[in-house]
């Protein structure tokens, strides 16, 4: 699964490829956690994910 993290900043934009979900939460997490914003995390299907909908869509509950 490729996953592409992107972030903005001072007009600029980042972005990061992952190949998991965990790693491209825990990378998105990390962007916001340094000051970027309009963070995302979009799949290979082009659809992004804002950061409201990341723990619904890569957090897994164990049993």
């Amino acid at each position: 699964m490729q996953l592409i993290v992107t972030g903005r900043q001072n007009d600029s934009e980042v972005s990061f490829q992952r190949s998991s979900p965990d790693d491209a939460l825990q990378m998105a997490r990390d962007l916001e956690a340094s000051g970027l914003h309009a963070v995302s995390i979009s799949d290979i299907t082009g659809r992004a994910y804002e950061p409201d909908e990341f723990d619904a869509c890569f957090v897994r509950l164990s049993d």
